[in-house]
């Protein structure tokens, strides 16, 4: 919804009132420093001033909140791109595409209904010469040369071999693949939203912890100024904060750029401008619940949650509805047909008149031999299934392996948050008392720095653990197939 509920047009009708009503208030202040700070000259034309810079500044007032980004969180960002992400659209269309062709199969088991008209000249046409003794001989003529002929055709398959009940049944099949492929790419688009969100948020929080590094640097780079001042450190020991310093603003230029590209991938996933938003500081993890179970638990919830599984059970149910198509040419194909029909000269070639009719019959197809291109053709459809069972065994083994890695990893990830922690706490007191000994003189600049660039170290390794963990998670919750 828009920012302001009234039309733009309306507040601006209101900012000459808001002028004249400043103007006013200035004249009351004559006299004051405002006055001569704002405005060189009185009268009639200081309150033109006056209403020109109140009006150039309320525009600014109305315009600022436009550009205002909004803080989006990871199930605001998740819950736009199953909204508006491409891959989804697409998706989506296939899915209705697929249910069109279920329609397509389904209309030729039914009957068809046509309507034909033509035209022919015939350059020659057939007549009997009658030749009675006394009599004057006579000819006659079978119709004209032309023929006109309409007709209304209903003709429908009655035996096809079985051929088109399996082939309804393989679209309605390709049907379900598409929706399974459908709700695997919603699955994909969700948790690839949160990998790019989690990543945004590492990048966004190194660049905080380089930010508050960088503060403290300066500030005991102050100090450093001063004992040297006094002379109690070298000037080497003012180069060389002043170098850690340097390197800290290369570091925290890659993260903010790490940032920035994690973002762009974010907004494209979610179909929004990357200046419309701002992500969240605080992390939180996710899909923690995937861990209750144990792996016994999680690969038979992937054997039947994973989409790639299930199509490809679906795609197997299909290779067996091809191979009964393909073995429907063993067999007759049996159609019949009726039409009503309006011509001339008709079936009464001899009066050569307008006349209405009708047709009907059966007819029978049978191939008796093609040199073995049917059977062929069955034995390739046989090959396709038993390579989707290879192909199944083989996703099967892949889950198996990716399931295990996983909780390998979050489980050294979860020992690792611990032990972090702990070395933070360490490395922090470490940095104070060395702080409280450079300014007591009992400490050297490269004592401070190199305290300092352990305990930014170890923080910035708690962040990567931090979101390394979650990001784990969402991915052991995308292996077993669960959001």
């Amino acid at each position: 919804m828009p920012l302001f509920p009234c039309r733009i047009s309306n507040l601006l009708n209101l900012v000459p009132a808001c002028a004249d009503a400043a103007a006013a208030i200035y004249r009351r202040t004559q006299g004051t420093s405002f006055q001569h700070s704002l405005l060189r000259a009185s009268g009639p034309s200081g309150v033109r001033e006056m209403k020109r810079a109140l009006l150039f500044f309320t525009l600014f007032a109305l315009s600022a909140p436009v550009a205002a980004q909004r803080t989006l969180s990871l199930e605001e960002a998740q819950q736009i791109a199953l909204e508006r992400n491409h891959d989804l659209r697409i998706a989506t269309l296939a899915q209705e595409q697929a249910s069109h062709g279920k329609d397509i199969v389904r209309a030729q088991r039914l009957p068809r209904v046509d309507l034909s008209a033509g035209y022919t000249h015939v350059s020659e046409v057939g007549s009997i010469d009658i030749d009675v003794p006394g009599l004057m001989s006579r000819s006659i003529s079978f119709g004209d040369g032309n023929i006109y002929e309409s007709a209304l055709t209903v003709s429908m398959p009655l035996f096809t071999g079985f051929r088109l009940d399996a082939m309804q049944q393989l679209q309605e099949t390709q049907h379900a693949i598409t929706g399974v492929a459908l709700e695997g790419t919603r699955m994909r688009v969700f948790h690839t939203v949160a990998l790019m969100y989690y990543r945004a948020q590492l990048g966004q929080r190194s660049v905080s912890i380089y930010d508050e590094q960088l503060s403290y640097l300066g500030k005991q780079l102050d100090v450093i100024k001063a004992l040297h001042a006094q002379g109690q450190v070298l000037a080497y020991d003012t180069l060389l904060l002043s170098t850690r310093a340097g390197a800290l603003r290369i570091e925290r230029a890659n993260a903010n750029a790490d940032t920035h590209n994690a973002k762009l991938q974010l907004a494209t996933l979610i179909g929004l401008s990357d200046d419309e938003f701002v992500i969240e500081e605080t992390i939180r993890g996710s899909g923690s619940s995937v861990l209750d179970g144990d792996l016994t638990s999680l690969l038979q919830t992937a054997y039947e949650a994973r989409h790639e599984l299930r199509i490809i059970h679906h795609q197997q149910s299909a290779q067996s509805l091809r191979i009964r198509s393909e073995k429907a040419a063993y067999l007759p194909s049996v159609n019949a047909f009726a039409s009503l029909r309006y011509g001339k000269p008709g079936v009464d070639q001899v009066s050569n008149e307008w006349m209405d009719y009708y047709t009907a019959g059966l007819s029978l197809q049978w191939n008796l031999w093609n040199w073995g291109g049917d059977k062929a053709r069955v034995e390739q459809q046989k090959i396709a299934t038993r390579s989707m069972d290879a192909e199944e065994a083989r996703l099967k083994a892949g889950i198996v392996e990716q399931i295990k890695r996983l909780r390998n990893d979050i489980h050294v990830l979860r020992e690792t948050t611990a032990l972090l922690d702990a070395q933070i706490a360490q490395e922090s007191l470490k940095q104070n008392m060395l702080r409280a000994r450079l300014e007591q003189g009992l400490a050297t600049a490269t004592e401070v720095v190199d305290a300092e660039t352990a305990l930014t170290t170890v923080r910035l390794r708690r962040e990567q653990n931090g979101i390394a963990r979650a990001m784990k998670l969402t991915e052991l919750a995308a292996a077993i197939g669960d959001y």
